[in-house]
C-alpha cells in the first residue's frame, strides 16, 4: 500500500496530523514491533540492573571491608533513582521528543553501570549505581507514549500484558542468573554484563526513529525552512509548550496529591510495601535458607523462580478472568444507560482485595514452612503466591488511579512509582538485622501480618469509596459522572502514557 492510500490517524489533544507516510502507527508491523522489542528489552535490563547487583553483594563487601547496610545501598540508591528519574523524564520527552530522552536516558545509564564496574571505593561504586537509575528511569515514563505512537489501542493489548511483566518480573528473576555468576566469577563481571547488555541496546536505540508526533512535526518545518505546506496534512498549528507548566505538573502534582488525598495516599503506601518486600526477600531469602538449609549462593538464587512464576501467573489471572469481568460489567451498564453511565471505581477493588489475599497467604506459608524440619520445597512453593499477590495489585491498583483520578491520572501513577520505589530504596537494609533479631517465623510473621491490611482496607474503600470520593477535589464524583468522564476521556486522549496504561 502506497502512503497515498494510507488513511493517517486523527490528531489528539491538538498534536499536529502528521502526512499518512510519516505517521507512526501506519508503519510496517515488522518495524513497529521491532520498536517495541527494543524498548521491552531495555526495559528488562533497567529494571533488572537493581537485583542483578545482589550476586556481587558479598564479594563487594569483603573487598572494600564494608558493613551488609552499606553494600545492601547498592540495590536501594538505584531504586531511589528509579522513584526520582520518572518525574524529571516526563517533561523532558514533551519539550525534546522521546528519541532524544531514551538517548540520553541510555547512554547515561551505561555509563554510569561502567563507573560502577570500575569503580574502586564503595562511595563511587553506590553514587554511579544512585545516577545509573536516576538516568535510566526514563524508559518507565517513556514506554507508554511510545507504545501510544504507534499501536493502536486494540493492538496494545500483548504488549501492555509483556511491559507489565516486566515491571513486576525482571527484578524478581534478577537473582538467578547473578547469584550463579557470583558463585563463579568476579563481581565486576556481573556489573559488566548489565554494561554490556545496555551498550548493546543503546546501539540499537541510537538508529530508532522520532515516534512523537510533535517532534516529528518540528523537524518537518525545521526541514522546509518553516515555509507553508502544502499538504493538507501539514496544515496544522505548531504546538508550544508553557515550560514553567509542565515542570511544576510533573514534579509538584504527584507529591501535593500524596498529601492531600487520603485514598491516593493510602493504595500508594500499601502498594509500596508489597513492592517493597520483593527486595526485603531480596536479602531474606538467602539469609533464610542458607542457614535453615545450607544453600550455596547459587542456590538461594534458584529460590526466585517461583515468585517470578507467579508474576506470570498473576498476569494470566488478570487478563483472562478480572480484565474481561470488568469489560463485561461495563458494557451492561452501558447498555442500560443509553452510554451515559460507567462503572465506579471502586469496581477494580475486587482485584486489589484478592491480591491482598495471595501476598499474606505467601508469607504465612513462608513463616510456618521455613525450618530444617520441613523439606526445603515447601516454603520455596511459598513464594508463587507472593508473586501472583504482587503482580495482581500492580495491574489492578494502576487501573484504579486512572478511574479514580479522571483529570489527573498521570500525577496519581507518578505518585504510585515515586513512593513504590522509595519503599524499595530502604528495604533491603534491614532485612537481615530483622530476620536476625526477630527469627525467621517472628520476622515473617510481622511481615504476613501487615500484608493483610490490604483486605479490609480494600474492602472499606469498595463499600465506602462514594463517601470518599465525595470529600476530594480530584477524585471522580457519581454526581458528574458523564462530565468526569468527558474529561478524563480528553486526558487520556492527550497522555499516550494513559493510553498505553489503561487496560
Amino acid at each position: 500500500m502506497t502512503p497515498s492510500h494510507t488513511v493517517s490517524m486523527p490528531s489528539i489533544h491538538g498534536a499536529p496530523l502528521l502526512p499518512p507516510h510519516l505517521d507512526p502507527r501506519n508503519w510496517s508491523k515488522l518495524r513497529r514491533w521491532g520498536i517495541a522489542a527494543v524498548m521491552l528489552s531495555l526495559a528488562t535490563l533497567i529494571d533488572m540492573s537493581s537485583t542483578l547487583y545482589s550476586g556481587a553483594q558479598s564479594q563487594i563487601q569483603e573487598r572494600f571491608q564494608v558493613s551488609n547496610f552499606v553494600v545492601t545501598l547498592g540495590v536501594g540508591l538505584i531504586n531511589f533513582g528509579f522513584a526520582v528519574g520518572p518525574l524529571l523524564a516526563a517533561p523532558l520527552s514533551e519539550l525534546y521528543g522521546r528519541q532524544p530522552v531514551y538517548i540520553g536516558s541510555a547512554v547515561g545509564f551505561v555509563a554510569f553501570c561502567l563507573g560502577a564496574t570500575i569503580s574502586q571505593s564503595i562511595q563511587s561504586l553506590l553514587v554511579c549505581r544512585f545516577l545509573a537509575g536516576l538516568l535510566g528511569a526514563a524508559v518507565f515514563s517513556n514506554y507508554g507514549g511510545t507504545l501510544s505512537d504507534i499501536f493502536t489501542p486494540d493492538e496494545r493489548g500483548p504488549l501492555v500484558a509483556l511491559f507489565t511483566l516486566v515491571f513486576q518480573g525482571a527484578p524478581t528473576i534478577g537473582p538467578v542468573p547473578s547469584s550463579y555468576m557470583g558463585q563463579y566469577v568476579n563481581w565486576r563481571w556481573i556489573l559488566a554484563l548489565i554494561t554490556i547488555w545496555g551498550a548493546a541496546m543503546t546501539a540499537l536505540i541510537v538508529v530508532l526513529p522520532e515516534t512523537e508526533a510533535t517532534a516529528i512535526h518540528r523537524k518537518l518545518m525545521k526541514n522546509n525552512n518553516k515555509e507553508k505546506c502544502t499538504d493538507d496534512a501539514m496544515l496544522q498549528p505548531k504546538v508550544t509548550i508553557a515550560h514553567p507548566n509542565i515542570w511544576g505538573k510533573a514534579l509538584l502534582t504527584p507529591l501535593i496529591m500524596l498529601c492531600r488525598e487520603p485514598i491516593m495516599l493510602w493504595a500508594s503506601t500499601y502498594h509500596a510495601f508489597i513492592y517493597g518486600l520483593l527486595f526485603l526477600l531480596l536479602e531474606a531469602y538467602p539469609y533464610v535458607y542458607q542457614n535453615a538449609y545450607s544453600f550455596n549462593q547459587g542456590q538461594t538464587g534458584l529460590v526466585f523462580i517461583a515468585p517470578a512464576l507467579g508474576n506470570v501467573l498473576g498476569v494470566l489471572v488478570y487478563f483472562i478472568y478480572l480484565k474481561p469481568s470488568y469489560e463485561a460489567k461495563q458494557r451492561a451498564i452501558r447498555a442500560q444507560s443509553d452510554n451515559r453511565d460507567e462503572l465506579k471505581p471502586e469496581e477494580r477493588l475486587p482485584g486489589v482485595i484478592i491480591a491482598s489475599l495471595f501476598t499474606p497467604i505467601g508469607m504465612f506459608w513462608f513463616a510456618f514452612t521455613a525450618s530444617p524440619s520441613i523439606h526445603w520445597a515447601v516454603p520455596v512453593v511459598s513464594g508463587v503466591p507472593v508473586g501472583i499477590g504482587m503482580t495482581l495489585l500492580q495491574l489492578s491498583l494502576s487501573n484504579y488511579y486512572i478511574d479514580l483520578y479522571p483529570t489527573r491520572s498521570a500525577s496519581a501513577l507518578a505518585a504510585a512509582c515515586f513512593m513504590r520505589n522509595m519503599v524499595a530504596t530502604w528495604f533491603p537494609t534491614f532485612a537481615i538485622p530483622m530476620y536476625q533479631r526477630l527469627g525467621t517465623r517472628n520476622a515473617s510473621l510481622v511481615l504476613a501480618g501487615i500484608s493483610c491490611i490490604g483486605v479490609p482496607s480494600g474492602s472499606v474503600l469498595f463499600i465506602f469509596g462514594s463517601r470518599l470520593r465525595a470529600a476530594s477535589k480530584w477524585a471522580k464524583q457519581d454526581e458528574k459522572v458523564t462530565e468526569a468522564n468527558d474529561v478524563g476521556s480528553v486526558e487520556k486522549a492527550g497522555n499516550p502514557e494513559l493510553e498505553a496504561a489503561a487496560f
